[in-house]
């Protein structure tokens, strides 16, 4: 089987949505060029618009308004590199569950972190919550920056393990949000 960065993509295995990379014209790769990204999608999108079907029999007008909707959709998904790694999982055969193992030593420092966070936010130490937030952000940053090398090792078991964790780093840079928010 290719790797996720090939063009050979999982033969065989069905994409969860219509094909994204081939609804834009791009190659199947995780390092996706955002410029090109951003032409393909406003050169599709003038192909594409709606407004061109005005005068189009109903069925016609339907159409293009869900090709529309389905271009939209690629766009969004490929431009998100979280979300564009979950796809090009997918497109892989390789599904994140509800209830995946994580290193437990992981499981207790975010345990651990968001104690600290719940008692910086219990004692109105705000200065203290964005200092943690700031720290997590850059610990995000770092795991997305793994991603591209993983792709191209073809590890996608390490590729959903960092996805694994980034969903508990999020989860935790939300909470953050929402203390600063709710301070405000």
């Amino acid at each position: 089987m290719g790797s996720p960065s090939s063009s050979n993509v999982a033969p065989g295995t069905a994409a969860p949505r219509a094909d994204a990379f081939a609804l834009l014209g791009l190659p199947v790769t995780y390092e996706l060029d955002t410029a090109a990204l951003e032409r393909a999608y406003f050169e599709k999108s003038k192909e594409l618009h709606p407004d061109r079907f005005a005068n189009a029999p109903a069925a016609e007008r339907v159409a293009a308004l869900s090709r529309s909707r389905a271009l939209n959709d690629a766009y969004q998904l490929l431009k998100k590199p979280v979300a564009r790694a979950e796809y090009l999982l997918a497109r892989a055969g390789v599904t994140i569950g509800d209830n995946e193992r994580l290193d437990p030593t992981f499981l207790m420092e975010i345990l651990e972190l968001r104690e600290e966070l719940a008692a910086a936010r219990q004692a109105g130490r705000l200065d203290e919550v964005g200092a943690k937030q700031a720290t997590m952000a850059a610990r995000r940053k770092s795991v997305l920056d793994e991603l591209p090398a993983l792709f191209r090792q073809g590890d996608l078991a390490s590729v959903k393990e960092r996805l694994i964790v980034l969903r508990y780093l999020d989860r935790y840079l939300e909470e953050c949000d929402a203390i600063l928010d709710s301070e405000d």
